[in-house]
């Protein structure tokens, strides 16, 4: 496989990872909004971190969620952040001739 389709996929794949997260975010913390127990910025800091306030806010999920899903990990988003900055680092390397 050539660099340049390398870091494409790369790229893809943390794109896609960050999708979901930014998904899988929403499906716990809109809930959250709708019932007014954070506003939308506090729930945008659950994104990338836990705190006391997001725990809390998590605690008062109900099996309301699709599937029942009633937390969030913020690891998915450094997942999805660290696999599209290593195909940003792919692309910027110098080809090979």
């Amino acid at each position: 496989m050539s660099s340049r389709r390398t870091y494409q996929v790369v790229f893809v794949a943390g794109a896609v990872v960050a999708l979901l997260a930014l998904g899988w975010w929403w499906l716990i913390f809109s809930k959250l909004v709708e019932n007014d127990y954070l506003t939308v910025g506090q729930a945008v800091t659950c994104i990338a971190g836990t705190s006391d306030l997001c725990a809390l806010a998590q605690a008062l999920c109900t099996n309301d969620h699709l599937y029942g899903i009633r937390w969030y990990a913020p690891e998915a988003f450094w997942a999805a952040a660290a696999i599209l900055i290593a195909g940003v680092l792919l692309s910027a390397r110098p080809s090979r001739a």
